[in-house]
């Protein structure tokens, strides 16, 4: 079943079908699109709607016998990321093992009204019109789906074991391209987990004595820029696991099939998938999708993977699915800035910008690219210098979310890099840099850690619906009104839930107090 002693560093070959590895993420991916057509939409849509998402999917039970069930990775490599994606995500706060962060208050409420009511979930009328949970909601579909039958809490220990399962997969991809030895899987995945910007340099500069006096071991660190942030890879799995894994797995299948077939044919479908699980992630990935179907073309002078029969199923479902997620968008913050800020000197708003970029992935990628030429961080690199022009929703989240995919794959060439031969001197030094700046941006995920260590475990709420944990306020990111347009004839009647409580006892975060010790009012 594994290769005892023969690593794989190269991605697979054009020639070889998709390996167990690369079929495992696909299905990770897609699992709750199907879920979600099945539980949300009405039968004569979901129907032809799933058959459209199977057929686009055709590739992944094709020619399954010749790949068989040998998989792309050592004993070794499994057991190593089998333990840190375990460990990774108890520490991650999920099902509340260790201190959880403050998101996981309004996401315990999302997964609690997804279990306890029929779908779609709706809030009843606003402003004269019917409402349903609006969001991203491929993370939760499977856990709920188990909470349908086993139980609320049943239905939180499997969305820990499905977070855990993602990070699984996506060290193995990585480790998939590395050589299989003890000390090169034990660099990779330290690298993967502690990889993050030089957000201690930017706190230091930007407002050094008050970071100095309030500064602890747990402080969350990645806000030093003020209206935006480059999240650790840590951070996306403590915080928002939701936006982050779907966007690191398909990445890191872009990785590993350098010739694109046979996955450029189910890349339409999975593309739709992640924007289900989050939306703003799958535009962080569309400009790696297109760059790698178009070097693809060209390189083999062939438009196989741009044939009708190809994107034509993918876009079907896609078209239900976008007008889903792009529901009543009103009442979400939008538009276009220079850094975020028009009040200020554009000139100033620029330089923040660049001193942003250099310190969040600009070095970082720089000491990559002088081991190890890469298009993709090159790429990584242009998308991160571009995104703080435009924001969108509460937290400026199109450039929270939108990056996710560029700085996965950042520590994927990161971790190529560390592990590239090298016997000159120049070569170490250069080694030695990039190390460098990876230990003084570990000290991001290192508090992320010491957090999840420290800080004392707090209840999952049971009872707080998504109302009740928003304090009785309806959060326009995650519900929205039925317009009269063509999706609401596709979609379900939404069934009203009983908002329950709605004081003090729902609408109490206990990591905000943990965390910052304020209360609210």
């Amino acid at each position: 079943m594994f290769s005892p002693a023969t690593p794989i560093s190269e991605p697979v070959s054009s020639l070889d079908p998709l390996d167990p590895l690369d079929r495992a993420a696909i299905g990770y991916v897609v699992l709750p699109l199907f879920i979600f057509l099945a539980g949300w939409l009405e039968w004569w849509a979901a129907l032809p709607l799933i058959a459209c998402g199977a057929y686009a999917l055709k590739p992944l039970i094709s020619n399954w016998g010749v790949a068989g069930v040998r998989l792309p990775v050592t004993r070794l490599q499994l057991g190593v990321a089998v333990a840190v994606g375990c460990a990774w995500t108890v520490f991650g706060g999920t099902d509340h093992l260790v201190f959880a962060n403050a998101d996981w208050h309004i996401r315990d409420a999302v997964l609690h009204d997804l279990v306890g009511w029929p779908w779609p979930v709706g809030y009843g009328l606003l402003d004269g019109k019917e409402t349903l949970l609006r969001s991203s909601l491929g993370y939760f579909l499977p856990a709920a789906l188990v909470g349908k039958v086993l139980g609320l809490a049943a239905a939180h220990a499997a969305m820990a074991l499905w977070t855990a399962v993602g990070a699984t997969l996506f060290l193995l991809q990585v480790l998939s391209l590395t050589p299989s030895r003890l000390p090169v899987a034990l660099v990779v995945t330290a690298v993967v987990v502690l990889f993050s910007g030089l957000d201690i340099v930017g706190n230091l500069s930007n407002d050094g004595p008050r970071f100095r006096s309030d500064w602890n071991i747990t402080t969350h660190l990645e806000w030093w820029a003020g209206t935006y942030q480059y999240s650790s890879m840590t951070t996306q799995l403590f915080w928002v696991p939701n936006h982050a894994l779907a966007a690191w797995l398909v990445i890191g299948l872009l990785y590993r099939n350098a010739a694109l077939a046979p996955l450029g044919a189910v890349l339409p479908i999975l593309v739709v998938a992640a924007a289900l699980w989050s939306p703003l992630s799958a535009i962080g990935l569309v400009p790696f999708v297109l760059w790698k179907t178009i070097s693809s073309v060209l390189r083999q002078r062939s438009l196989r993977h741009l044939q009708t029969r190809v994107w034509a199923p993918a876009l079907a479902v896609g078209v239900v699915v976008a007008a889903y997620l792009v529901m009543d968008p009103g009442g979400i913050r939008k538009g276009m800035a220079l850094a975020g800020n028009s009040t200020t000197d554009p000139t100033m708003d620029l330089l923040r910008q660049v001193q942003f970029f250099l310190l969040e992935a600009g070095f970082i990628g720089f000491a990559v690219l002088t081991i190890r030429g890469s298009a993709e961080v090159m790429l990584a690199l242009l998308i991160l210098a571009l995104l703080p022009f435009a924001y969108f929703g509460p937290g400026n989240d199109l450039v929270m979310r939108a990056s996710i995919p560029s700085l996965a794959v950042l520590a994927i060439g990161a971790c190529r890099a560390l592990v590239e031969r090298t016997t000159d001197r120049r070569g170490l030094r250069k080694k030695a840099v990039l190390g460098g700046l990876l230990a003084v941006g570990a000290v991001t995920p290192i508090a992320e850690f010491a957090r999840a260590a420290i800080l004392p475990t707090w209840p999952i709420n049971m009872r707080a619906t998504l109302i009740g944990a928003n304090c009785g306020k309806i959060p326009p990111h995650y519900v929205a009104k039925l317009g009269g347009g063509p999706i609401d004839l596709l979609l379900r009647r939404p069934h009203h839930i009983a908002f329950g409580e709605q004081g003090w006892d729902a609408c109490y975060n206990p990591a905000v107090d943990l965390m910052w010790r304020v209360r609210p009012p």
